[in-house]
Order: C-alpha cells, then structure tokens, then sequence
C-alpha cells in the first residue's frame, strides 16, 4: 500500500487489461482506507478535496514535515504553555493536550509519559 500512496504504482494506461485496471483500483481504495481510519479526524478537512493516494499522502506529508527548528519550538512551547480553560470540560482539555502531543509525534519529536502527566497537571487550575 505504501507504493501506492508514494506513487511507485501509477494509474494504468487507458489501453490496459480490465485486470490491470482492477488491481490497481483495488489497491488505491485500500490505501486510502489506510490512510483515512489512521488519521486524526481533524485532519480531514486537509485532504477531503484529492483525489488518489498519492495526492493525499503527499499533503499529509507536507502539512507535518518539519522544515526547521521553529516547528519543533512552536509546537513544544505550546505544550508547555498549555492551561485548561475555565468552562473547558477535562475530556476537552485531555483532546487539546492529545493533539499538540500527536502533531510533536509525528514531526519525530519524542515525549515521555512523565513530560505529558506533569504537563497536564501543570495546566489544571489551582481552587
């Protein structure tokens, strides 16, 4: 499925085989399934408008790739600085938390179970 998304595996000519043809639109549903159920929802409105696998795996790429160091500052400052909102429920909280945390993930950037539960405690209001 990979060398679908990658475009390793292109569309076939208009002259090929109903077999060809089959295969390959097979492989382009299951990979857009992949992709679709393995992503944060959302992230749907990014790629909801393209077409083939490869035009969405490319934007889901471009949209975490880092491309320096300033990436990486905003979005750990932004986990630090976090605090939950006064009428913000806890389960909304845990979400904005989960978010920042996967948008570090997947930028490669490492967090450690003791970083998220001092930070999510450090953001809890003192009454």
């Amino acid at each position: 499925m990979l060398d679908h998304a990658r475009g390793n595996i292109v569309e076939p000519p208009s002259n090929a085989s109903v077999v060809a043809w089959n295969k390959w639109k097979n492989g382009e549903i299951k990979t857009k399934k992949i992709i679709w159920d393995s992503i944060d929802k959302h992230l749907v409105a990014y790629i909801s408008d393209l077409k083939t696998s490869k035009e969405i795996y490319d934007r889901l790429v471009s949209l975490f790739k880092v491309h320096d160091a300033n990436q990486v500052f905003f979005r750990r400052n932004k986990l630090r600085e976090i605090k939950k909102g006064k009428d913000e429920s806890m389960q909304a909280y845990f979400l904005r938390i989960t978010k920042i945390k996967n948008d570090l993930l997947s930028i490669g950037e490492t967090i450690t179970d003791r970083e998220m539960a001092l930070t999510t405690l450090g953001g809890l209001p003192f009454e």
